[in-house]
């Protein structure tokens, strides 16, 4: 079925569009290029660069943006200023600049981005930030921000761009709270198996740019923000920590999810105490719809996990391959997906071969001092769980992040199937112990299962590809 790929090469993800030739699957040496090609395909389609232009336009001085039915016109501008915040803010910056060179009101905009996908924009002020954990080029590139939009007026128009990442690329701790007090919580917030919903309402309230306070920087000139989601459902608030979204958490629910997740006594002190504080002090507390600066500000969403899933998903019907959406919008731990994947193909006889297509964001409790990523343990996870309760089905599975980056590693996930358990165990390692401190990126690199693409430019959380053969 796949015996000749046509190499169309799409930049920084190096995508290969697979051309199929029979409707029966070939040698089983096929699947793992097959799964990985159709990944960096769904990836392909939610790349700024492919998306972007269908809502943004530039019409002589108007600038138009449509969302759904619904068409934006902006004129009289007197100033267009570009913020790209996220992992996909370099071809954010390239496409908006492509679009919005035709009007001579563009000035000089603001790129942060990581350190994968780093590069320097003509007519972009760009800082190289740190993901997953913060550091003072975010700090500098928040500080900078805001001093550029405080000359803004309300003929001003700030076009903003932000993608997956953006709550730790850019960082502006409230007053009190240092560096490195943001750097701690955020490092014990990821390793404490809270959700991104909960990790971002936290952030939200000991930041002085998340939360809908970039709103409040621009105010009073007019707001247009368009957002890639990487958030499960999709909720705005949440994505990069809702920077031009009203935030309806608050004080006491950041002291709940702490507590929840029994970290409420491990913060920094100076963050504890901020806490507190903003149970007094309605000053504090993040603004809320009914607050005048959001007045003229708009959000719109460009690209989801869902769209990612839907063109892998179209791709398939198009060439013939059986497959199926199978889970959305997955938020559990990685063990318990696992056991959930399991289940469902234990009670359901899908007939085979099938492509079962699943997308999300899991969690992980860290236990151990290992190396890996989500994506990568839920694989190992997996393949521990079947092997005990389906051990004769025979399958493929890819799980990987779109953003190329999976945890703090090179890796964007893992690839494995049904006799990587036994590959494990040639190699004399102990799954269940690795898996105990958190070391799924060593065992899938003895193994030759990692999925490794570098940074993609887009991010819209994992994707999970489970091929039943």
């Amino acid at each position: 079925m796949f015996q000749n790929f046509l190499k169309e090469k799409s930049p920084k993800i190096g995508l290969y569009k697979t051309i199929m030739e029979s409707e029966n699957i070939g040698k089983e040496k096929d699947y793992p290029k097959l799964l990985t090609e159709l990944f960096k395909f769904g990836v392909a389609k939610v790349q700024p660069r492919n998306i972007l232009k269908d809502f943004l336009s530039v019409n002589k001085d108007k600038i138009i943006v449509k969302d759904k039915e619904k068409r934006v016109v902006y004129s009289k501008i007197n100033k267009i200023f570009c913020l790209c915040i996220g992992k996909a803010s370099i071809d954010m910056a390239k496409t908006a600049r492509d679009i919005l060179i035709k009007t001579k009101k563009l000035s000089k905009g603001i790129v942060v981005v990581n350190k994968e996908n780093f590069k320097k924009i003509d007519g972009f002020e760009c800082f190289c930030s740190g993901h997953p954990i913060p550091n003072k080029e975010g700090h500098i590139a928040a500080k900078s921000i805001e001093e550029n939009l405080k000359n803004l007026t309300k003929d001003d128009l700030v076009l903003i761009f932000i993608s997956g990442g953006g709550s730790a690329l850019l960082s502006y701790p409230a007053k009190g709270i240092s560096l490195n007090d943001k750097k701690e919580l955020n490092k014990i917030l990821l390793e404490s198996g809270a959700n991104i919903k909960e990790i971002n309402s936290v952030r939200k309230h000991i930041s002085l740019i998340k939360g809908g306070n970039l709103a409040r920087m621009c105010f009073p000139s007019r707001v247009h923000s368009f957002i890639l989601s990487d958030v499960v459902g999709d909720d705005l608030s949440s994505i990069a920590s809702g920077m031009t979204i009203p935030d309806n958490s608050t004080f006491q629910d950041v002291i709940k999810i702490l507590r929840k997740h029994k970290i409420w006594n491990k913060i920094p002190k100076n963050v504890k105490n901020h806490i507190i504080k903003g149970l007094e002090n309605f000053d504090l507390e993040t603004p809320k719809k009914n607050n005048s600066i959001f007045q003229n500000v708009s959000n719109t969403l460009i690209g989801s996990n869902t769209l990612c899933l839907k063109e892998i998903h179209n791709l398939c019907k198009q060439k013939k391959i059986k497959s199926k959406i199978w889970f959305k919008n997955i938020e559990d731990d990685v063990m318990q997906l696992s056991k959930k994947f399991i289940k469902r193909l234990y009670d359901k006889n899908f007939p085979h071969p099938i492509l079962l297509i699943s997308g999300g964001e899991t969690t992980v409790k860290i236990k151990g001092k290992g190396k890996g990523g989500r994506n990568q343990e839920f694989a190992l996870h997996f393949i521990k769980q079947i092997k005990k309760s389906l051990p004769l089905m025979k399958f493929f599975l890819l799980s990987a992040g779109t953003d190329g980056r999976d945890g703090p590693t090179d890796a964007a996930g893992g690839i494995v199937n049904y006799k990587s358990i036994e590959q494990i165990k040639l190699m004399n390692l102990n799954l269940s112990k690795e898996l105990e401190i958190n070391n799924s990126y060593e065992v899938l690199k003895k193994i030759n299962s990692l999925v490794i693409i570098k940074g993609t430019n887009t991010n819209v959380a994992d994707v999970q590809l489970l091929m039943l053969i």
